[in-house]
Order: C-alpha cells, then sequence, then structure tokens
C-alpha cells in the first residue's frame, strides 16, 4: 500500500490577477475595519465623556497610524487565515491558503505568514509566474484555486486507492 502525499503543484497556484484583486479588496476591508474601531472609539469617548480619546483621534500622529494599521492587518489575517484558511478577497476569488500538502496551515505558520506582510516592499515580490510572494515563500504556504486543488486531490488520491480495493475474484 502507497503512503503517498499529494503536493501543491504550479498549475492550481492563483494567478496575478486574482492576487491583486485579494490585496485590494482586503485593504479595502482592513480600512473599513479602522474606520468602525474610530466610530467605536468616537462612541465610548461620547459616552463616557471623554474628550482625551476625541482629541487623540484628531491628533493622531502617522507614527500611531502606521502601528494600528499594523495591528489592524495582523488581527486580520491571522483571525481568517488561521480560522477559515482565507480572507474576504480570498472567499470572493475563490482562493485558498494552503501548505505544500494542500492542506490548512497550522497557526504558527499563518503567523509567521503575516509577519512577513510587513517587510518593506514585500508587495512587489510577486511579479513572476508562478504568483508567489515572500510571504508565501517563507512561510511554505501557497494561494491556490480552491475548485483546482479540490479536483486535483480527488483525483490524486482516486488513483491511490487503484489496487487497493479488496479482490473478490480469490474466494
Amino acid at each position: 500500500m502507497s503512503q503517498r502525499q499529494y503536493t501543491v503543484t504550479d498549475d492550481i497556484i492563483a494567478s496575478n490577477g486574482k492576487r491583486l484583486a485579494n490585496v485590494v479588496i482586503d485593504y479595502v476591508v482592513r480600512m473599513l475595519m479602522s474606520l468602525v474601531l474610530g466610530v467605536i472609539l468616537g462612541v465610548i469617548a461620547l459616552f463616557t465623556d471623554n474628550p482625551q480619546i476625541v482629541t487623540y483621534l484628531e491628533e493622531i500622529s502617522p507614527l500611531h497610524e502606521f502601528f494600528i494599521g499594523i495591528v489592524i492587518m495582523l488581527v486580520y489575517y491571522n483571525v481568517f487565515e488561521i480560522l477559515f484558511s482565507v480572507t474576504v478577497g480570498k472567499m470572493i476569488t475563490k482562493t485558498i491558503v494552503v501548505n505544500h500538502y494542500g492542506e490548512k496551515p497550522d497557526a504558527n505558520t499563518i503567523l509567521l505568514r503575516t509577519i512577513c506582510r510587513i517587510i518593506p516592499f514585500e508587495i512587489f515580490s510577486f511579479f513572476g509566474t508562478p504568483c508567489v510572494g515572500w510571504h508565501d515563500s517563507l512561510s511554505k504556504t501557497y494561494v491556490v484555486n480552491k475548485a483546482d486543488l479540490e479536483a486535483q486531490k480527488a483525483l490524486f488520491y482516486s488513483f491511490e486507492e487503484i489496487g487497493n480495493q479488496p479482490n473478490d475474484d480469490h474466494a
């Protein structure tokens, strides 16, 4: 009995267009999260009669904005990819994050993947074919077309079953 395991192939890796769509959609979702956070803080300031919160929001420095953006990014990608292997962008483009074996990556791998997104100029690492960015290669993850992955894995494992069926002819 063979113990071969499926591995991801280049032909199911998401295209540059889908990866760009993921980036844009996820950016919009993260900006909406920032807006919601600001509204929540404003409501808290209103109900607690705390003008310091409003002053902070009005005078927030670019450095604080940057760090808040990083925290929102870390929360967004980690929560969605650890729990579901997808983000909102990936749901829309029907892509999914997987490990080398086409399985859901563990939480530490997703954390590494997310931290790697902070690398300066990381966005430029996507030029090329197949479309694999630094946060993919450093974490040994892939963004693949979900339907293609499922079809390839089903075919792979169906071939593994050939010859493993009991033969009733020798009774």
